[in-house]
């Protein structure tokens, strides 16, 4: 009914005026068509920009992965000797390292005999505690403090002094080299050496060992 009265009016217009409402709708026309087209290439820019930030950031996960995956594995190795180590007493563990070192020992008579390095040490000092472990913090960041709970597996330092007396220092060496290079994270914090006679068959010395370890809080 309304289209009808629709046509009757517009037949009853002149030509001008005709010619003014078609003018009209295709600038109406025109115009919603290049609304649409405005606001469909601002959403295709914005998908772009979306996909090229993507990108962005895949790129960087890509570069980042190999140092994660080697960071992870390197935290597993060292959790792994950590854990090793609670197993057995520092003590223990440098004994059996002395254990592996000899040297030889000139008799009154003349013979040679073989000594190990343990038939030589003695231990003191043993100590163990709270291993505070920090890493490096952005300049002006406020530092953490973390409290250990009770009973839960913590980080801690073990300390030993092996004590020698009249051996060789070329043994002290081999057995500080043995220390260094053990599998386990043992480490040499100190070392008092000195000569108790004019050879360099008789020399005593100190060596303060640490290792971590890991632990549990018992206070």
């Amino acid at each position: 009914m309304k289209l009808g009265r629709i046509g009757t009016a517009f037949e009853r217009m002149s030509d001008r005026e005709r010619k003014i409402v078609l003018g009209g709708g295709a600038l109406v026309m025109i115009a919603g068509i290049v609304l649409v087209g405005v606001l469909l290439s601002r959403k295709v820019s914005a998908l772009e920009e979306q996909v090229a930030a993507n990108d962005d950031s895949l790129h960087e996960i890509e570069q980042m992965a190999p140092k994660y995956l080697m960071r992870k594995l390197e935290d597993k190795a060292t959790d792994e000797q950590l854990e090793r180590a609670s197993k057995e007493s520092l003590q223990a563990t440098v004994l059996n390292i002395a254990k592996t070192v000899e040297y030889e020992k000139k008799d009154e008579d003349g013979s040679v005999t073989k000594i190990k390095m343990s038939d030589a040490i003695k231990f003191a000092n043993a100590t163990e505690i709270l291993a505070e472990l920090t890493q490096k913090q952005k300049k002006g960041a406020i530092r953490k403090k973390s409290k250990a709970k009770k009973g839960a597996k913590e980080v801690f330092l073990a300390t030993i002094d092996a004590q020698f007396q009249n051996v060789p220092d070329e043994a002290i060496l081999r057995f500080l080299a043995k220390l260094e290079s053990h599998p386990d994270p043992l480490f040499g914090i100190a070392l008092d050496m000195s000569r108790t006679q004019p050879s360099h068959d008789q020399f005593q010395a100190t060596v303060k060992i640490g290792q971590f370890r890991f632990g549990v809080l018992e206070e």
